[in-house]
C-alpha cells in the first residue's frame, strides 16, 4: 500500500505514540501529537514550538525528522504540522479551564 493509498488505518492511540516515537529520535524541543479534525475529517496533528511562528520551519527546527516521513500520512491517517509559539502548548493547548 502506498504512501497516498486509501487503506487501512492504525489505531488512533497507536498512531500518536509511534509518531511520538519518531519525533523523539530527532527532535528535543517542546511538541505534541494529538488528533483533531478539519472539513475532511480526523488529523494526526504534530504541534511544534517554534521561536517565530511566521518564519520557515526547516530554518528554526533543522532536526526535526525529516518532513516527508511526517506527512501526507502516518499509520494511514493525514498529518498536519503546526508551528506554535513558545510556552503555547503548555499555556494554552493544554490548559485546565477552572
Amino acid at each position: 500500500m502506498g504512501k497516498f493509498s486509501l487503506g487501512g488505518k492504525m489505531p488512533k492511540q497507536d498512531a500518536i505514540n509511534s509518531l511520538i516515537l519518531k519525533v523523539s529520535e530527532y527532535y528535543d524541543g517542546r511538541y505534541d501529537v494529538f488528533f483533531t479534525s478539519d472539513d475532511g475529517g480526523s488529523v494526526l496533528e504534530v504541534m511544534v514550538e517554534v521561536p517565530e511562528p511566521s518564519e520557515p520551519f526547516d530554518e528554526q527546527v533543522p532536526n526535526f525528522p525529516p518532513i516527508f516521513d511526517i506527512i501526507p500520512k502516518w499509520g494511514g491517517w493525514r498529518t498536519v504540522i503546526t508551528k506554535v509559539p513558545p510556552e503555547y502548548i503548555d499555556y494554552v493547548h493544554l490548559r485546565k479551564d477552572d
